[in-house]
């Protein structure tokens, strides 16, 4: 197929010129395992972006197949392999977390308690070096498993920083196989289209750019609560809240399918089965969290106000309650209104958490109805966009779970999913900044007053469209 081997030449020359414009490491005298030189970097960016649309066309191409139900799993696996491997090999592109979570693991393996210090401990040096300036003087924020997993993985690496970030990678590997395996099975239970579920999670640009070549952590609590789900509703509930409580020790917003899940089969069971069901949703869940929390032995920090409040740090303006704000804070500037700036963005980062909050407890009060895969899918889309802060990735945390649902043929999805990427550039900066506030903010407060007039939301929630 001819879209296949254009998503491959794609994925091949973005990891080549990666190693130009991507997240590489820092100093510049710690180089990749493989590197390019060009004079000056304007024919590196064209280049690279080149392939990247590249990657972008041959995956809606492949989408027309994937729409016609002629695109089935064991396809997905030959082109996830095709596309993802020269990603996985090649430098970290679009997001620099990988080092971040280097330097964490680095910490622990040193005898010191990530959540207690911070990577500047480290000294100078490649290791701290190569993290984002933002996220240099700041705790982990990650779960306690993470920061184990972390550990052990620079332990197996030695002192090679190259070695380490390919080594951390397999977590995303073993997250891409979670989804590859348990999403199909997901879309079945839910009578809907296996092949075009894995185009729209396993296969998108957004994955394959923010999960495997930016190596976030997302893809491992991804692909564990893609997994809990499916065999929760196949009846293994033990097992699937397990698995779920597990994905919450990596990444906190896990934790949504464990209520989702739980509220819908204790409304479904009997007296008799609701025992086992408060056992299986609450008393499981807390005891493998626990028990995880207590063997890592970092303290209970990551589930207080210092550890949550990290990811909010960052004030992008591709966040909606961000350019929001600064553009409220510009109107009133220009008519003579004195307020800070990061006043300005606080209300509005409250006023977007209050009615993110709302919806999904909305959501979650009416997923018997709505049917509860869609209903925890939109609880998690909602929170990304409505959260104090939005990174592209974030957005794969309700795709996952809405692919395997009626909603999987939503345009807003593709869009989402083929062209989200686009919000950072390749060494993981966001695009949108300064006067981008004028375009953003209009075209925020239009998509709400389109959103609510036409009364989108109610084909939403319905499952008619998105």
């Amino acid at each position: 197929m001819l879209w296949v081997l254009g998503g491959t030449i794609g994925s091949i020359g973005m990891s080549v010129f990666g190693t130009i414009v991507g997240s590489t490491p820092s100093p510049a005298t710690v180089t990749w395992w493989y590197f390019i030189t060009l004079r000056g970097t304007l024919l590196a960016d064209v280049l690279f972006y080149f392939f990247v649309v590249l990657l972008v066309t041959s995956w809606i191409g492949v989408g027309l197949h994937a729409r016609r139900g002629t695109l089935l799993v064991k396809h997905c696996w030959i082109i996830l392999c095709l596309w993802g491997v020269p990603l996985l090999l090649g430098p970290p592109m679009f997001g620099r977390d990988l080092y971040s979570y280097v330097a964490q693991g680095l910490i622990a393996h040193q005898g010191m308690n990530p959540y207690h210090v911070t990577p500047e401990v480290l000294g100078a040096g490649p290791n701290l070096d190569s993290i984002a300036s933002v996220w240099r003087n700041t705790i982990a924020p990650y779960g306690p498993l993470f920061l184990s997993l972390s550990r052990g993985l620079v332990s197996l690496a030695g002192h090679s920083l190259v070695v380490q970030v390919l080594l951390m990678r397999s977590l995303e590997i073993i997250g891409f196989v979670l989804v590859m395996v348990f999403l199909p099975r997901l879309a079945r239970q839910q009578s809907v289209n296996p092949g075009l579920a894995l185009w729209l999670v396993a296969l998108s640009p957004l994955a394959l750019t923010s999960l495997i070549a930016s190596g976030h952590n997302d893809a491992l609590m991804i692909g564990l609560v893609v997994a809990g789900v499916s065999l929760a509703l196949e009846g293994r509930l033990a097992i699937g809240f397990g698995i779920c409580a597990v994905a919450a020790s990596i990444k906190l917003p896990a934790a949504a399918a464990i209520l989702f899940l739980g509220v819908d089969e204790f409304r479904r069971a009997d007296r008799t089965r609701r025992l086992r069901i408060l056992f299986d949703a609450i008393l499981l869940p807390i005891a493998i969290i626990v028990g995880i929390t207590l063997a890592a032995g970092y303290g209970w920090t990551w589930l207080g106000p210092q550890a949550l409040k990290v990811p909010g740090l960052v004030r992008a303006l591709m966040t909606p309650s961000v350019s929001l704000g600064s553009f409220a804070y510009s109107i009133l500037d220009l008519v003579g209104v004195h307020v800070a700036s990061h006043t300005m963005v606080s209300i509005f980062q409250v006023m977007c958490t209050v009615l993110t909050l709302s919806g999904c407890a909305w959501l979650l009060v009416n997923a018997q109805k709505l049917n509860v895969v869609r209903a925890l899918g939109l609880a998690l889309l909602l929170f990304s966009v409505g959260s104090p802060t939005l990174w592209p990735w974030y957005l794969m945390w309700g795709i996952s779970l809405l692919a395997a649902t009626s909603a999987q043929r939503s345009r807003v999805l593709v869009i989402l999913a083929g062209f989200a990427i686009f919000l950072v550039d390749a060494a993981g900066t966001p695009t949108i900044s300064g006067w981008g506030v004028y375009v953003t903010g209009p075209l925020v407060i239009a998509g709400v007053i389109w959103f609510v007039k036409t009364r989108h939301w109610e084909k939403v929630v319905a499952g008619a469209g998105l």
